[in-house]
Parts: C-alpha cells; sequence; structure tokens
C-alpha cells in the first residue's frame, strides 16, 4: 500500500504548477527519456519531480511494468543532487542496472563548462549514484559512477544539436535478485547519442549504449534508442522513449519503453 500512497503523492505534487521555475525539455536524465545522459544540471534553485511508467519484454515475451519516481535539486550552479525510487517493480528477473528494491541518490557536477564556440573542449560532469535496499534481507549498497561530456553543436542541419557521451561502470558488493546477474558483481558501458531541439518546446533524441549485459555474466549488449521531449508548459515536459536489446543473453529485452511527466517547481 505504500507504493500507492508515494504515486498519489507523487501526482498530486504534478497536478500543482509553478510559473516561475524553468528548466529545458532538452536537458537529459538517465532514462528520461532514453539511457543517454548529459553534463547539465538543472538550474540553481530549480526541483523537478519525475513520475514514469517503465516496460520492457524479453525474447520469452514475458511483460514488466514499473513505476518510478525521482527527484532533483539544482542547489548550486553547476551542482545538482538526487533522489529516486521504484514504487511498483513486477518480476525482479531478469535483473537491471537500477536496483527495484533500493532507494537511488546522488548527485551530478559540471567541473567544466565548453565556452561558446569551443568545440575542443565540451562541457564535463561526473554522475555519482548510490544504491541503498530498504527492502529484502539484504543490507549492502551499490554504488555506480558516469562520467559525462556534452558538446553544444550549435545550429546546424536545420536544427540546433547536442552531442553527448557517457562512460560508467557500477559496483555490486553482494548477490541481490533484481539488480544484475548471479555472479556478476560489477559492469561497465558506454554511450553516445545526439539530440535535436526541432523547436525551443520540442525535442528528439538518438542514442547508442554498448556494454556487459546486465542479465547475463559474460555476456555483451548494444541498445539504441530514441526519445522524445515536449515541453507542454514551461513547468510540465512530457518524455517518452523506446530502445532494442542486441546481444547474445536469452533475456534481454526485446522492446524497452518509458512515458514519464517532468514536474518542475
Amino acid at each position: 500500500m505504500w507504493q500507492l500512497r508515494v504515486a498519489i503523492l507523487v501526482l498530486g505534487l504534478v497536478s500543482w504548477s509553478s510559473a516561475g521555475a524553468e528548466v529545458s525539455p532538452l536537458n537529459l536524465s538517465p532514462g528520461f527519456p532514453t539511457q543517454l545522459d548529459d553534463a547539465y544540471p538543472i538550474n540553481k534553485g530549480n526541483v523537478v519531480v519525475q513520475p514514469a511508467f517503465r516496460f520492457d519484454k524479453v525474447e520469452s515475451q514475458e511483460v514488466r511494468v514499473r513505476q518510478t519516481v525521482d527527484v532533483r535539486w539544482g542547489v548550486v550552479s553547476g551542482l545538482e543532487v538526487f533522489a529516486g525510487g521504484t514504487t511498483a517493480w513486477g518480476p525482479l528477473h531478469p535483473g537491471t542496472v537500477d536496483d527495484p528494491r533500493g532507494v537511488r541518490v546522488g548527485l551530478l557536477y559540471r567541473f567544466n563548462k565548453q565556452q561558446e564556440g569551443d568545440l575542443a573542449l565540451p562541457s564535463l560532469g561526473i554522475r555519482v549514484t548510490g544504491q541503498v535496499p530498504v527492502t529484502g534481507p539484504w543490507s549492502e549498497p551499490s554504488a555506480r559512477a558516469e562520467m559525462l561530456a556534452s558538446w553544444d553543436l550549435g545550429p546546424q542541419w536545420w536544427g540546433h544539436w547536442w552531442a553527448h557521451a557517457n562512460v560508467g561502470f557500477q559496483v555490486t558488493p553482494e548477490v541481490r535478485p533484481g539488480l544484475q546477474s548471479v555472479g556478476q558483481r560489477s559492469i561497465w558501458y558506454g554511450r553516445a547519442g545526439l539530440v535535436r531541439a526541432f523547436t525551443s518546446e520540442l525535442g528528439g533524441v538518438a542514442s547508442v549504449t554498448y556494454g556487459q549485459d546486465p542479465t547475463q555474466a559474460g555476456a555483451y549488449v548494444w541498445t539504441p534508442e530514441v526519445g522524445l521531449m515536449w515541453a507542454i508548459r514551461p513547468e510540465w515536459i512530457l518524455t517518452t522513449g523506446a530502445g532494442h536489446d542486441f546481444g547474445s543473453s536469452p533475456l534481454k529485452s526485446t522492446f524497452r519503453g518509458n512515458m514519464a511527466i517532468t514536474w518542475v517547481w
């Protein structure tokens, strides 16, 4: 029942608007709308609440739906802190890089800002995430670190473009159902993608991720994804994304998707 209460609370918050808030709909974060991240923390003083529905279908034709909630806060310029969790998760198998029975907490820090017109040195940041179990007989947290690079390519080819690249590594100190596969305590991955602004309120993203498969030790997976971001109002941003896994694991997703609403305060 606590999952239902959390969902109702979040939906109540989302229904309350804040006309003074401002976050670009082209600002990325993991899972909104693809796995691709950027080196741009949210604006200082802004808070965003992001409830989402996520679903995936594996080769065995099993379909899983999960509900997540994330909260992000722009503490100062260049620094964002965040917390999130899964309020409804369904089957725990196959595992993922996000612990469905843990709370995710961490920060995004940008340590270099790209100078206008300089493509040689992009904006650079690091995102650090800890996942702390809150249910089940497990107690040890997992840790993830990601290096992020973002290039503002400017207006080219009938639109404004950005390029992003991520490299990540996650360590899991214990076997925990729902988080990676048995015998796989760590995974690495890299991803790259492009974002295009169609208008100031509408943009699209395309990305590719390659790395160790969290569903099977010794396997590798690559995942192309596409997504759409639309600012319905300055404080309401709708995102949706979809992707497909390619690899040797029989537990890979033949289709994965998500739909989320970002409320900015």
